[in-house]
């Protein structure tokens, strides 16, 4: 018997599936954290390149559609071993910079909205659904996502712009990136979000 979603156990509908429509004004996409310290150093992404190559494409289709576009930055303090105020390692990945007229939320938790102006945003420009992407996917997407979830929004979080690291498990084995990547959006995908990337969101219309 093939393995099923708790959402398709219960016939919940795909409201982000190939086909469907989005609505550009209660629609945002949610980029989290691409930020330099994931391109050197101890928390260089091994999958970095391509997907933030893929947030490119998926910033430019947002902003093609017509869709808000939020930036959420990791900022530490001054002092912090990574992503310390003004550092190089704090800085945006080349082409993923906040534009003009582009929101930015700054924080310091794993959750997008933990302690930041997040949620009076999305409730000020009436938001309901959120694509999410971002660094790095077992850590700030994955809680952000469920945050999301938890407050009441339709969540998707777009796979081929997200990524992360290995890891060691329990049992101080190495788990590869790969791994633990397919193993969150897994387990997000079985009730918290629906799993996308982008040519599925390029095949929707939006409106």
């Amino acid at each position: 018997m093939s393995a099923r979603t708790l959402r398709r156990m219960a016939g919940l509908p795909a409201v982000l599936e190939a086909g469907t429509t989005l609505f550009a004004a209660s629609t945002a996409l949610v980029l989290i954290d691409y930020q330099n310290e994931y391109r050197n150093g101890p928390l260089a992404l091994p999958d970095e390149p391509r997907a933030s190559q893929a947030a490119r494409r998926l910033r430019a289709w947002a902003e093609a559609a017509g869709i808000g576009i939020i930036h959420v930055l990791h900022r530490a303090p001054a002092v912090a071993p990574f992503f310390a105020l003004d550092s190089p390692g704090a800085g945006p990945i080349e082409g993923l910079a906040p534009g003009a007229n582009e929101t930015v939320v700054g924080k310091q938790l794993p959750s997008a909205f933990a302690g930041t102006g997040l949620a009076d945003a999305l409730l000020a420009g009436g938001v309901e659904t959120l694509l999410i992407a971002g660094y790095m996917t077992h850590n700030c997407v994955d809680s952000t996502a469920r945050d999301a979830f938890h407050r009441g929004y339709r969540v998707g979080v777009v796979a081929d712009a997200c990524a992360t690291r290995d890891l060691p498990g329990p049992d101080g084995r190495r788990i590869p990136a790969e791994q633990v990547h397919a193993a969150v959006l897994a387990g997000l995908g079985d009730r918290i979000a629906e799993i996308v990337d982008l040519p599925m969101l390029a095949s929707m219309s939006v409106v």
